[in-house]
């Protein structure tokens, strides 16, 4: 098989499991640095963080208006006589406002940091923590802004201040009371009223801060925000490293807001009455105007209710035109009578007397008629030149001329009454014909008055409630929850703070094993023999510090060691790898010198021989051979005088090894040139083939097959290879001679074994 590419092998992932182990081995590291990466934040958290804590609060902001019925009145809106609705955006923006925050922080004297000096770090105390207040003053030329100064209480009447200004220290003693006149500033110290004694105060230390910047960094901390999305709640947020102090602040900066509300309010209050009372003066005199007028206009058309009049007219109009139609009726029935005189002879009867008003025609024309009733009756019995009928004729002839003058007299009577009726009721007719332009008129008039008189009426209400809001002030605010800190703070948050410790005590060392691991060239575990090569891995044998050969400890009665349990472990794995084949000759190489090559052999040896096999061990790295030295043997006489010297005996050749019977050593022998050469030479294969027949088992030391090619020589004669790499010393790409061998067979049956690893837990 072809030789395999080593990068693509080390590309190839590992499992989780693998990436564990590898880890695992270095536990005591990361314990140990878990342990002091939680040690330094307990210290962190004990000395040097600042706890900071959240106060919270809700206020309710009332929506405002003025008086009632504003709504029907929205021309007043413009003249800013009604308050309106408050908006939250606008409150939220006055809230969180510079302004208000310097007023704060002036007239509480919170510009002014006091702290007890500790030694880490100094404590800052507020309140009736502190027995002093300070005065600065600043309209100095010089205020001693961000100045730690130290403040020393001496006894009840004098203290002691010392700081460092301009690289020179400045130590004093002042009484309390005194202006302190320096060149940092000028300031005085008093004592508060309540303090007794003075003296068991722990020394202070004060910082007197910008206004300004000081507002802009509480307002960073200041958080205002509509509590739903439809109500009229604020709640707000105030990060402080002292509870009480937050407190205080966030208490004072809503008693502020609400002072500023009620004295705006106070103000619109002032300048709306000052405007009502002007407006109340102009109305006064509009309404007497409109009064007068009213007075002119039903002085000018004689009237005194319009709408009384008209009835009046038209009852009169209606009179009037009654009795001109009786009038006529009258006229009616005098023409008819008339035309009835004119047209008719005295034999003719004149009608409707009945109907005529006038009682003296009504009683000619009755006479008549019964004149002519007589005349009638007589003439049935005399004839018409009768004395009786001619003298009734007579009568008849002069009641008749005399009805028809009084008829046609009081025709032209009634006629010109008639006229005289009409004409007034036509005058009356006219009267009514002007009552809606008057009604109108009028109706201007009354609603000028009434719309002048309404407004009269509503300034006057106004004006009352505007002096009932001045007599009686009250907040369109008021606060629900009062200003309350946290029970715990909110930075740094500690569960988090060792957390993050306890991450970082896990990521520091695994990330410096994983940059030592990625860019180590060197086998740090038997995970990474496995996947470099294909190669079975027959064991792992651990560290020997003490001696070279592992098996001198059991015979001096020493306790048994481990590793050279691992050796007698490496003998059952091989005789298990290698169980259907004969496995009598074991050779044993490495890629480069110092890989424990000629450690493994000789104790191999020795725990072969140590359970009764006959083993023989031969030292044929030529080149620079050791083996012997492990045994304190000679080197001299051995595997190249048998190949040289024909005819040589290879028994005298083997060594023994103290009283270890079973286990026969042949050095290298004389160092000579041409190594290439003998290990090639046929000898060597006669001395392989007799040592078979007279040994259990052949251990071949061989030069390092990285090196030179020694090893490939041999494996003609043996029966399996033990290639020998070392933890921490054997370079990966090393690997790529071990897979090459086994995939193409160059050994017989190759196997890896790791030397030099760390020692494993044993059960003795």
């Amino acid at each position: 098989m072809n030789e395999i590419n080593f990068d693509l092998k080390t590309s190839e992932s590992k499992s989780i499991g693998q990436i564990f182990k590898s880890y695992l081995k270095y536990w005591p590291v990361i314990i140990a640095t878990v342990i002091a990466c939680l040690t330094l934040v307990f210290l962190y958290l004990r000395y040097w963080s600042q706890n900071e804590f959240e106060i919270n609060s809700t206020i309710y902001l009332k929506s405002i208006s003025s008086g009632k019925n504003t709504g029907d009145i929205e021309g007043f809106r413009d003249f800013g006589l009604i308050k309106t609705t408050q908006s939250l955006e606008d409150e939220i923006g006055i809230i969180t406002s510079s302004g208000i925050m310097e007023e704060v922080i002036t007239d509480n004297f919170l510009n002014i940091s006091f702290y007890v000096k500790g030694s880490i770090k100094d404590v800052e105390i507020y309140g009736e923590e502190v027995p002093v207040q300070i005065l600065i003053d600043e309209n100095a030329d010089i205020v001693p802004y961000d100045q730690f100064i130290d403040l020393t209480f001496i006894d009840e009447t004098s203290y002691q201040i010392r700081t460092e200004y301009e690289k020179q220290e400045y130590n004093n003693t002042h009484a309390f009371g005194e202006t302190v006149n320096t060149k940092f500033g000028v300031f005085t110290i008093l004592k508060k009223p309540e303090v007794r004694d003075i003296t068991q105060y722990k020394p202070l230390r004060f910082l007197v801060s910008d206004k300004e910047q000081l507002a802009t960094s509480y307002l960073k901390n200041l958080s205002v925000y509509p509590d739903n999305d439809t109500g009229s709640l604020l709640r707000m947020t105030f990060v402080s490293t002292h509870k009480t102090k937050g407190e205080d602040i966030l208490t004072k900066l809503i008693n502020t807001y609400i002072e500023r509300t009620i004295k705006y309010e106070n103000e619109i209050a002032e300048n709306t009455i000052k405007i009502i009372d002007n407006r109340l003066k102009l109305l006064s005199g509009e309404i007497e105007n409109v009064e007068k007028s009213v007075v002119d206009f039903k002085t000018k058309n004689v009237v005194t209710d319009v709408s009384s009049n008209a009835d009046t007219y038209i009852q009169q109009a209606n009179d009037y035109k009654e009795k001109a139609s009786d009038y006529q009726s009258q006229i009616n029935i005098l023409s008819q009578v008339e035309q009835t005189l004119l047209n008719g002879t005295i034999e003719n009867s004149i009608g409707g007397g009945f109907s005529i008003n006038d009682r003296t025609l009504t009683e000619q024309i009755s006479k008549y008629n019964a004149t002519l009733l007589e005349r009638q009756n007589l003439s049935q019995s005399a004839v018409t030149s009768n004395p009786m009928i001619i003298k009734l004729d007579g009568n008849l002839s002069n009641l008749r001329q005399s009805i028809l003058q009084n008829v046609q007299s009081t025709k032209n009577g009634l006629s010109l009454a008639k006229r005289n009726l009409q004409e007034n009721a036509n005058r009356y007719d006219a009267q009514l014909a002007r009552v809606p332009g008057m009604e109108k008129k009028l109706l201007d008039i009354s609603r000028d008055k009434s719309t002048k008189e309404g407004l009269y009426l509503y300034l006057l209400q106004k004006r009352e409630e505007e002096v009932l809001s001045l007599a009686a002030p009250a907040s369109s605010t008021r606060v629900i929850n009062q200003p309350k800190a946290g029970l715990y703070p909110i930075s740094p948050n500690k569960k988090l703070t060792y957390l993050a410790g306890l991450l970082l005590g896990l990521f520091l060392p695994i990330s410096i094993i994983y940059f030592k691991n990625t860019f180590n060239t060197n086998i740090t575990s038997s995970d990474e023999v496995k996947q470099l090569t294909a190669a079975p891995l027959v064991g792992e044998i651990s560290k020997n510090k003490d001696s070279k050969l592992i098996l001198t400890k059991e015979e001096e009665g020493e306790e048994q060691s481990p590793t050279l349990e691992l050796f007698r472990l490496l003998r059952f794995n091989i005789d298990y790898l290698i169980k259907d084949a004969p496995n009598k000759t074991i050779m044993i190489t490495s890629s480069v010198k110092g890989e424990g090559k000629t450690f493994i052999a000789a104790n191999f040896a020795l725990s072969l021989a140590s359970v009764g096999e006959k083993v023989a061990l031969l030292s044929f790295d030529l080149r620079q051979p050791s083996l012997m030295s492990y045994f304190n043997l000679d080197e001299k006489n051995g595997i190249t005088d048998f190949i040289i010297k024909k005819g040589i005996d290879k028994a005298p050749l083997l060594q023994s090894y103290s009283n270890i019977e079973n286990l026969q050593i042949m050095g290298s022998g004389k160092v000579i040139g041409q190594i290439s050469t003998i290990v090639l030479h046929e000898r060597v294969g006669i001395l392989i083939n007799e040592l078979k027949q007279e040994f259990d088992r052949i251990i071949i030391d061989t030069a390092p097959i990285g090196l030179v090619s020694d090893a490939y020589a041999l494996n003609p004669f043996i029966d399996s290879t033990i290639y020998v790499v070392r933890e921490n010393f054997t370079k990966k790409e090393h690997l790529s001679i071990v897979e090459n061998i086994y995939q193409n067979e160059k050994l017989k049956n190759c196997m890896v074994l790791l030397n030099d690893t760390a020692p494993k837990d044993t059960y003795m």
